[in-house]
């Protein structure tokens, strides 16, 4: 079980008591701590041997999942935001599929609704695009941070990843890369609470419009860079980021002024950044000729 947590200290004790109190009988809690400047670190210490923690300087969420993977010892990790929880009875529950199916992964589904009871009966579905995903294709996983488990092995596959302080890379590039990798399940019913909030990041957020093309250039590059087989998903990803954030910029009258809050920070840098990831597209779609 893998925590990432940065200032989310009225939220943590609530999300770390969601896992300990699975009915499941061999599991651990790491709980990493990405430079938090608010109580999170005495909420942290106050669990004792209950969790491993590891406290880090600031470096964003990929380095989180970076340190924590470090730090687990699991065959199966899972994980979770600190803002949101875990349904009673998940862990057994997703475990009960990893052991009857022969899968890499499974995403289930969340809930935003805090008072929602764990379903009775589960909707699974298997799922393997590697096919779809080889040809350029974009499956549908609609399952954010807190809804990810993995086998171990598949997972070493993925991290460590490259990081940025900001929302860049996440859990879309960890679900791609997983997705193209190993077979797996989609639970279609909620076993993960998801807390929507003013603090969010990124979902929900008026940032989310300016960080989509962000993510999806950051995400498209990398994705080609380090898989041969998503060379064509990658292409995509990084044209279709190019072409909202110019639509963006046309949209707000920005390509020539230096107001803040484009994508990339104020508009100047926007049209470096844009330029920077036309001419590394043009570089993708020339080795891909080759």
């Amino acid at each position: 079980m893998l925590i990432n947590n940065f200032n989310y200290g009225r939220f943590l004790r609530p999300c770390i008591d969601s896992v300990l109190s699975q009915a499941y009988p061999d599991f651990e809690v790491v709980v990493v701590d990405d430079g938090s400047t608010d109580d999170s670190r005495q909420i942290l210490a106050s669990y004792g041997e209950q969790i491993l923690t590891v406290l880090k300087e600031n470096g964003g969420q990929a380095s989180s999942f970076n340190a924590g993977f470090a730090a687990a010892s699991g065959d199966v990790l899972f994980l979770l935001d600190a803002d949101d929880a875990f349904l009673p009875g998940k862990l057994a529950r997703i475990a009960e599929i990893y052991d009857r199916s022969e899968i890499d992964w499974c995403f289930d589904r969340v809930t935003t609704e805090e008072s929602d009871q764990p379903p009775t009966e589960l909707q699974v579905t298997l799922f393997d695009k590697r096919d779809t995903l080889r040809k350029g294709g974009f499956p549908s996983l609609p399952v954010p941070t807190s809804g990810l488990s993995f086998r171990r092995d598949l997972l070493s596959q993925i991290l460590p990843m490259s990081v940025a302080k900001d929302v860049v890379l996440s859990d879309n590039y960890i679900k791609f890369a997983a997705a193209y990798l190993g077979r797996g399940a989609i639970v279609e019913t909620p076993l993960t609470f998801q807390r929507i909030h003013e603090s969010n990041r990124y979902t929900g957020t008026s940032r989310a419009k300016t960080l989509r093309p962000r993510i999806m250039i950051a995400t498209g590059l990398e994705l080609a860079r380090r898989y041969d087989g998503l060379q064509a998903l990658g292409k995509s990803l990084v044209a279709g980021g190019i072409a909202e954030t110019t639509s963006l910029l046309k949209l707000r009258g920005e390509a020539r002024n230096t107001v803040p809050g484009g994508p990339f920070g104020d508009a100047a840098a926007t049209e470096v950044a844009l330029m920077a990831a036309r001419k590394r597209l043009g570089n993708m779609l020339r080795r891909g000729q080759s």
